[in-house]
């Protein structure tokens, strides 16, 4: 129905190989050395084998290197978002092998893990600095509203398959948590400035140094104006841009020898256009366009303190506040979350390491009603308690990690979610892992008890409407998940990692027709499914200057109804098992010519997919294969001062990349032009 205006996958490719031969001859008769680059960035001087060794902490909640983790994982590094160009936390995440990673308008995406992508895309959890910034009307994330100063990114730790172990419900296919630098690495003032076709203006602005004699802060304001992009097989205005303004702090400091604590916040407001089709009324004339506004605001305050005892045992305690409203024209909806998280790890003798806490979340929503959405206010409260042990088999050879948490929520009452983990390392440069997990996926407000209209019309008897309910009888989705991984070090230029899985769902999500005059629809447990799929990532620091990373994706997902009797009466396309790209690729390189010049490049292939349409519940659009080029060339004049000239969708003038299911047309994503000062003082 809708074809993206874009070069055919087989042209693009062609004419990409040209591009990057003569870039690679043409920069190989030179003489490289490598560039100097942020100060204050850690990862800046490792090789391979050094930045295998980077701690990550969303594994098993407790630091880990990443060549001893038993899980499918990745960690994006601040060198290589600043690298990359991006200018947003979504685009960033596009680097890890995965996730399906797609702009939906110039404010919305859809970002998911191993299927089941969409704009309401709710089995992957989010996090930043361990607070999850998931919405609880739907369980899914409001990209637009995360803004932190992209430059106070320390890493983003990417974690797929499922961690509902550690971090409970909701994290069913995937974890990201995006973790931002301590205050004392931020000492000294930043300043950015950008300015583009697309993204028109971007500015930002952190100053950091030290409190007293123990503790370090600093304080951020961001902020950012997008065009609007065009709707698809058209030139007519999507009437999709936005702005956003954010500010925030953080501070870290000790208390003696034995105790750490950190006391950050923001405070952000976003505004917004977005056309909203099909928007129903009650009458005449039933079904239009709506061309209307948004605007998303809130607020967040996070505490954490850590005391080491004598005996080096580690307590913790965590606490955050977050309000967060979203004003709509088909719905206004308000939470405020109260999450407090305690802690304890210990070792119980030489083999054991025994990690355990509990937590307590309140979640208080509000919502403005429409005839579009309907949702009553409503508190929610879920408990929860967890027992994790890693059990040394073979001293620097052999570990088994066994844990389980156990929730109680007022929905669907008590959940386990056990799992365990296996790693083995045969010889320090290689590591396989193996591991088993239970996770489950909760079931979102609207899903319970909300009601969305989905027609309206005429009738004899007057105006009527076809209703979509929630159902106070939905259980929550299950998964079983089976993986296995293997990380290799070759050399110390050439890291390896690789990952197959087995999902196997129970209990999904489907709407089902009920017994009523107006054909309504109902949230049901109806379907079940299976998916599998294998992941590469690859690194390879060909010379002191020039470097390659890689990742493919390989899935297959399918989904069908739990019982023969409605795969009879209901039959038609399963909107998950075509809404994912079976096949993905992404190829970076990182050339550092001169002492103060760098180009970069990125191109990323996604396969085609056939995506739901927000002008029906059922019907599948498909959407073309395509690439999608990025590069950008950076300048160093001075040490604290650098220039970069970037370029994104170079390959298309514009690119359909994904449909949403909720309200916004389809939307081509424009190519993109900018250039970016930053100075350090």
């Amino acid at each position: 129905m809708y074809s993206p205006r874009s070069l055919s996958p087989a042209t693009a490719g062609t004419h990409l190989l040209a591009l990057i031969a003569h870039a690679c001859l043409l920069l190989s008769s030179s003489a490289p050395v490598l560039a100097a680059t942020e100060a204050d960035n850690q990862y800046l001087d490792m090789d391979l084998a050094e930045l295998m060794q980077v701690t990550i902490t969303s594994v098993s909640k407790k630091p880990q290197t990443l060549a001893d983790t038993p899980a499918a994982a990745l960690v994006i590094t601040q060198e290589d978002i600043r690298r990359s160009g991006v200018t947003s936390i979504p685009e960033a995440l596009a680097m890890a092998p995965g996730l399906q990673v797609a702009r939906i308008s110039a404010s919305k995406w859809s970002i998911t893990s191993r299927g089941f992508g969409g704009y309401t895309s709710n089995k992957l959890l989010v996090m930043i600095d361990g607070r999850s910034v998931y919405t609880p009307a739907y369980s899914g994330t409001s990209w637009d509203m995360q803004n932190t100063l992209i430059e106070d990114i320390d890493r983003i730790e990417v974690i797929r398959g499922p961690g509902g172990t550690i971090w409970g419900a909701n994290a069913v296919n995937g974890v990201i948590n995006i973790i931002t630098k301590q205050a004392r690495d931020t000492r000294g003032g930043l300043v950015r400035v950008g300015i583009g076709d697309q993204e028109k203006l971007s500015t930002g602005a952190r100053y950091g140094g030290k409190i007293g004699d123990t503790a370090f802060g600093r304080f951020y304001v961001t902020t950012s104006d997008h065009d609007s992009n065009v709707l698809a097989g058209s030139d007519a205005d999507a009437d999709d841009g936005w702005q956003n303004v954010q500010g925030g702090f953080r501070m870290d400091g000790t208390s003696g020898s034995r105790n750490e604590w950190t006391l950050q916040g923001d405070l952000y407001k976003n505004d917004g256009d977005q056309i909203i089709f099909p928007f129903w009324t009650e009458g005449f004339p039933y079904q239009s366009t709506n061309y209307s506004g948004y605007t998303a605001k809130g607020n967040n305050l996070s505490g954490n303190w850590k005391h080491r005892t004598t005996s080096g045992d580690l307590l913790s305690f965590k606490a955050y506040y977050d309000y967060n409203t979203r004003d709509e024209s088909f719905c206004e909806q308000t939470f405020s979350t109260l999450d407090l998280d305690l802690q304890y790890e210990t070792a119980l003798g030489d083999r054991n390491s025994l990690t355990m806490g509990t937590g307590f979340r309140q979640i208080d929503a509000t919502f403005g009603n429409t005839f579009m959405a309907t949702l009553p206010d409503q508190t929610m409260h879920i408990y929860s308690v967890f027992l994790q042990d890693q059990i040394k088999l073979l001293p620097d050879r052999l570990w088994l990690t066994l844990g389980t948490k156990y929730e109680h929520n007022n929905f669907t009452g008590s959940e386990w979610q056990p799992s365990a983990r296996l790693l083995w390392k045969p010889a320090a440069d290689h590591s396989l892992w193996t591991s088993v997990a239970r996770a489950v996926h909760t079931p979102p407000m609207v899903q319970r008890n909300g009601v969305i209209t989905v027609a309206s019309y005429p009738t004899m008897m007057g105006p009527q409407s076809t209703k979509l309910f929630g159902n106070p009888e939905f259980e929550s989705e299950v998964l079983i998940a089976y993986e296995a991984g293997y990380r290799w070090q070759a050399k110390r230029n050439l890291a390896v990692d690789v990952a197959i899985y087995y999902n196997d769902y129970d209990e999904l999500i489907a709407t089902s027709p009920i017994n009523s005059p107006n054909r309504d629809l109902m949230f049901t447990n109806s379907k079940k499914g299976t998916g599998h799929g294998l992941e590469i990532a690859a690194t390879w620091q060909a010379k002191s200057w020039l470097s390659f990373i890689l990742t493919y994706t390989w899935q297959e997902l399918s989904v069908e109804w739990q019982d023969p009797l409605s795969a009879r009466l209901l039959g038609g396309e399963s909107v998950y098992s075509d809404n994912y790209p079976r096949h993905q690729a992404s190829l970076r390189s990182a050339i550092d010519f001169a002492d103060n010049w760098q180009f970069n490049w990125w191109i990323r292939y996604m396969d085609n997919i056939k995506a739901q349409d927000s002008t029906s519940l059922q019907a599948l659009t498909p959407v073309d294969a395509f690439f999608l080029l990025d590069a950008n060339l950076i300048w160093k004049p001075r040490k604290d001062l650098e220039i970069m000239l970037a370029a994104q969708n170079l390959l298309n003038s514009s690119q359909l990349q994904y449909l949403s299911e909720f309200t916004t047309p389809p939307t081509e994503i424009e190519r993109a032009f900018y250039g970016k000062v930053t100075w350090r003082f």
